[in-house]
């Protein structure tokens, strides 16, 4: 192919050459039959045959002779490989991406209302109710929307990092501004879909395909749960009412310089070579490599709970290392483990290496005199399910607020039997917040453990009763319809009638007893009389044909005028924000998801990101995570008006 010294004078030749060939041919005048066909055959192969040699003699002087991309790329790989100073971490080379919860939005229709609906005035949320509601072959749209026991609602879906296609998730639900409904009380969101919206530089707003679909009875918080001075009406919350769809976005993007197979080989393998899990008897890897600049991470049941510490010790893995490099990194780990400031990057680093070197640097910093370090020490070793982390987490779940929720989903996943022992210990505990944590990822662990095995009342809700000697009563606001009962049936005492919500009433009688009466959608009150005790308070909810949200409202009624023998508390979970509000690991290496349905936008946002500061400690960093505040991270997302 190449020419030699022809030079430019070769491209004159090319011509020439086909021109040969055409005089070559023999040219007879012939009828049109069957050879004449293969006369008009014979001459194409004749110029294809010219046309080859041209090319081959002359392809080079078509081209620039300049190294191929590969070539290039290839050159720099061993170039790299053969630096003994090379980065070996991998959030020095990449960071992770789909950290941040999944925002999922659309409008719904709610029925079941008595009397409370409205009409949606004109406006384009009326036109795609009216769209979505002939959708489903119903002939009188116009009418059902604007019926007084019906309202358009917004709906949001909050999708943790770690939520993955079939999952549930609560629905946020507050009536439409362009809707006059007036309370969403006794309602029922019947199936909506919910899609994810973007904004792109020509201002338009786009959506998704489908993302979630959304439905159930509504739940609105009392005051005393939001925190207002009164109950707002209009606002509410199906738990586990949404079932996701979008699969999980975790990954991680590596930077320009390490845009190579092999490396993205290498991190591949060794994430896969350290999270893994058994499923059905078929072992999964949670690391894919999509291309030369993304790698898919997998959600882990084990880090369900806490994404941040699941990419944050991805991201210190080492890869492509010799055991002389790991055991390098050892020495230095040990070092920083005993530095408070350092502990937590230490812990987590120790947890990717998970050989028994690596155990055995963290069940010596159990003994550091200071708390901070035996904290993130047990931490990292109940995710390696070491029986040593139990009595660490259990002591600090007991007196520390800012580490309660980290030791509780430590003893939740760690699979040896000490901490579930643990777990139901803690039941037993005085303080409200320890005991409901308790039980709550008690329930996370083994949702068939017999001590907290549930009696269903109707198909509404579960009441719970735990042996305790300290009495105390909890609700559940999140994710399951639950009432908890610790200790003994507490007495109710009311001094005058209460009416929880406009069409339920609690009336003290002067026998003692208590009567309770509802009135239903079609007008027909039911009322039924019991003994004045919690759990026969709850039972007759069944006899008015009530709701969660009856039993919620009637509690913190009961509570708030101390009609209970024993505290009533609305979900006194403990939160993670106490821990994360400081400094985090992730976010400071973290870039937003691209849209998953524009492969472009996303190859653009990535290439804008892949600036990495290397060697950057994360510890350091100043930006706040997703759950950084003690309310719940997804109750406050949709009806507050700031960055949040």
């Amino acid at each position: 192919m190449n020419l030699g010294n022809q030079g430019i004078s070769g491209i004159t030749r090319i011509p020439l050459v086909i021109h040969k060939a055409v005089r070559l041919m023999v040219w007879k005048p012939v009828k049109r039959t069957g050879s004449a066909q293969e006369s008009r055959i014979s001459r194409r192969r004749v110029l294809i045959a010219g046309l080859s040699i041209s090319l081959v003699s002359g392809c080079k002087l078509l081209t620039r002779e300049k190294p191929d991309e590969l070539d290039i790329a290839n050159a720099k790989l061993k170039e790299t490989l053969a630096d003994p100073d090379r980065l070996r971490l991998i959030n020095e080379v990449a960071r992770a991406s789909g950290v941040t919860p999944r925002r999922f939005e659309s409008l719904g229709l709610v029925t079941n209302l008595p009397g409370t609906g409205g009409v949606v005035k004109p406006s384009p949320q009326r036109e795609m109710m009216l769209q979505e509601i002939r959708r489903n072959d119903i002939l009188d749209a116009e009418r059902v929307l604007d019926a007084p026991t019906t309202a358009t609602a917004k709906l949001s879906v909050i999708a943790n990092p770690c939520d993955d296609k079939g999952d549930l998730a609560d629905v946020l639900v507050e009536c439409s501004a362009e809707c006059e409904a007036t309370d969403l009380r006794e309602g029922h969101l019947m199936e909506a879909h919910l899609f994810e919206y973007f904004s792109f530089s020509d201002s338009q707003l786009r959506k998704s395909h489908e993302r979630a679909t959304a439905k159930g009875d509504i739940l609105v918080y009392p005051a005393s749960y939001s925190k207002t001075n009164q109950i707002n009406p209009l606002q509410g919350v199906i738990l586990s009412g949404g079932k996701i769809k979008d699969e999980s976005r975790m990954a991680i993007l590596v930077s320009k310089d390490y845009r190579h197979v092999h490396w993205i080989k290498a991190m591949e393998s060794a994430i896969n070579r350290r999270f893994y899990y058994q499923d059905s008897g078929r072992q999964v890897t949670v690391a894919k490599g999509k291309n030369d600049r993304e790698i898919r991470i997998a959600s882990l049941p084990k880090y369900r709970l806490d994404p941040t510490h699941y990419l944050g010790t991805i991201l210190l893995l080492g890869f492509a290392e010799t055991e002389q490099q790991v055991s390098e990194r050892l020495v230095f780990c040990r070092q920083m483990l005993g530095d408070p400031e350092l502990a937590r990057r230490a812990a987590w680093e120790l947890e990717a290496i998970g050989n028994s070197e690596a155990i055995d640097a963290l069940k010596v910093a159990l003994a550091n005199e200071h708390e901070q370090v035996q904290f993130y020490a047990a931490h990292s070793l109940a995710y390696m399910d070491q029986p040593e982390s139990v009595s660490i987490l259990e002591s600090l779940a007991r007196t520390s607020p800012k580490y309660r929720a980290h030791c509780l989903i430590g003893l939740s996943i760690n699979d040896h039997p000490s901490a579930r022992a643990a777990l139901e210990s803690l039941l037993q505990d005085p303080e409200a917040e320890v005991r409901f944590g308790a039980y709550w990822y008690l329930y996370h662990r083994d949702a068939r453990n017999p001590m907290i095995a549930g009696e269903p009342i109707g198909e509404s809700f579960r009441l719970i009763r735990i042996p305790s000697d300290h009495p105390q009563v909890c609700v559940s606001m999140e994710r399951r319809a639950e009432v908890i009962l610790f200790g003994s049936n507490p007495t109710l005492t009311l001094t005058k009638s209460l009416e929880p919500t406009p069409y339920l009433r609690i009336t003290p009688m002067p026998s003692g007893l208590i009567r309770v009466a509802k009135r239903t959608l079609n007008g027909e009150v039911l009322q039924t009389i019991i003994t004045s005790d919690f759990v026969s308070l709850v039972k007759s909810m069944l006899a008015v044909q009530g709701n969660y949200g009856d039993i919620v409202h009637t509690l913190d009624a009961i509570e708030r005028t101390g009609g209970c023998s024993a505290p009533i508390a609305l979900h006194p979970l403990p939160r993670t924000g106490r821990l994360y509000g400081q400094k985090t690991e992730i976010d400071s290496q973290t870039v937003e998801s691209p849209d998953p349905d524009n492969e472009e936008s996303k190859s653009e946002q990535s290439d804008e990101q892949d600036t990495i500061g290397s060697g950057v400690d994360a510890t350091v960093s100043t930006i706040k995570s997703y759950n950084s505040t003690k309310a719940p991270w997804y109750r406050r997302m949709p009806f507050t008006k700031s960055s949040d």
